[in-house]
C-alpha cells in the first residue's frame, strides 16, 4: 500500500474508534501508535500484509533500542494490536497475525518522582512575564501537585476553573470526572495564568476569541509566536522535555509529576482514600507504594 493509502486507513482506524465512543486520549494513543508502526514498515521495507508475529516483536526491539520505558512499549502494541484487529473488521487482511503474540509485562516498580526540592528550584527560577511562561509554571503545579492525568489537562475547560469564596476548584473531565479543591500554589499559579490568558485573548478579534475555550493553549513556530486554541500530547511531552533539558531535570515527564503528587497529597496530611479521590484513583496501586515506602524510611 501507499502512503497515502496508509493515511486513509489510519483516518478510517481513528473514525472507527470515535465510534466506539472510546475516550479522544485513546484515540490519540492508539493512532499514534498505529502510525509509529506504519513508519518502521516503510523504512524496514515490508507491506501491512506481509507482516508476521515476529514483526511485532521486531518492533518491540526497536522500542527497547530507542529507550522506551517497558509499559510505553507495552501500551505501543495494544495499539497495533488494535490496528490489525480493525484492518480484519474492514477485510482489508483475512486475520491479524498480532493476536497470538502476548503482551509484555506490565512494570508495577514504583517510578521515581522528581525531587520536590528540584521542581521547587524549577518553579522558582520559571518566570511567569509572558502568556507561554505562565501557561508552563500553572501546568508543572497541576501535574506535580494536583496529580491531574495529562489527557485530564488537555480536555481542561475555562467553564471549568471556578472560584468561590477563596476557594478555586476544577472539574476534571472524563471517565474519572471530579471536582477538586486546588491548593493555594496551584490555584495561585493558575490565576496568574488565566489573568495573563484573558490579557491576551482581548487583544484578539470575536471569531478568535470564541475558538479559545480550553485553558491550556498551544504555541508554534521560533520563540511561540502562534498560538493555537488547545494543546495536545504530544505538545505537552515536548514542553515537559524541554524544561527537563532546560533545567536538567532528566525525570520531568508526566508520570514523574503524577508521583510526585502522590508524595506531596500525602506529605500534606491527606489520607489514601483522600488521595485517590483527588487523583481519581480506584485501586490503591502506587499510594499504597508511597505509604509503603515513607513507612520504610528512616
Amino acid at each position: 500500500m501507499t502512503i497515502v493509502q496508509n493515511q486513509d486507513l489510519l483516518q478510517q482506524f481513528q473514525a472507527a474508534l470515535r465510534a466506539k465512543n472510546r475516550q479522544p486520549s485513546t484515540v490519540e494513543s492508539y493512532s499514534r501508535d498505529a502510525q509509529d508502526f506504519l513508519r518502521f514498515l516503510e523504512h524496514s521495507g515490508l507491506a501491512i500484509r506481509a507482516v508476521e508475529p515476529e514483526t511485532l516483536l521486531w518492533f518491540r526491539d526497536h522500542l527497547h533500542s530507542i529507550q522506551e520505558a517497558e509499559n510505553s512499549v507495552r501500551r505501543k502494541v495494544i495499539g497495533v494490536r488494535q490496528f490489525y484487529r480493525f484492518l480484519v473488521d474492514e477485510r482489508v487482511i483475512n486475520d491479524s497475525p498480532f493476536d497470538s503474540v502476548p503482551l509484555p509485562e506490565r512494570d508495577e516498580s514504583l517510578r521515581k518522582a522528581v525531587q520536590e526540592s528540584a521542581l521547587e528550584r524549577m518553579l522558582e527560577l520559571l518566570p511567569s512575564t509572558s502568556l507561554k511562561q505562565a501557561r508552563d509554571r500553572a501546568i508543572l503545579h497541576l501535574l506535580g501537585f494536583e496529580g491531574i492525568k495529562a489527557h485530564e489537562l488537555i480536555l481542561l475547560n475555562w467553564t471549568d476553573h471556578l472560584q468561590s469564596k477563596g476557594l478555586t476548584t476544577l472539574s476534571i473531565p472524563g471517565n474519572k470526572g471530579r471536582t477538586i479543591a486546588l491548593s493555594h500554589e496551584s490555584a495561585a499559579s493558575l490565576e496568574v495564568y488565566a489573568q495573563r490568558f484573558e490579557s491576551w485573548r482581548g487583544r484578539q478579534d470575536t471569531d478568535s476569541q470564541a475558538r479559545f475555550q480550553r485553558i491550556f493553549v498551544a504555541f508554534k513556530g521560533k520563540d511561540s509566536p502562534l498560538v493555537l486554541p488547545a494543546m495536545t500530547r504530544h505538545g505537552l511531552k515536548f514542553m515537559l522535555h524541554e524544561l527537563g533539558e532546560r533545567f536538567e531535570l532528566k525525570q520531568l515527564h508526566t508520570e514523574s509529576l503524577r508521583h510526585h503528587a502522590i508524595q506531596f497529597q500525602l506529605a500534606s496530611g491527606k489520607s489514601a482514600e483522600e488521595v485517590m479521590a483527588h487523583l481519581g484513583l480506584r485501586r490503591l496501586g502506587n499510594v499504597g507504594k508511597h505509604l509503603a515506602q515513607s513507612r520504610m524510611a528512616p
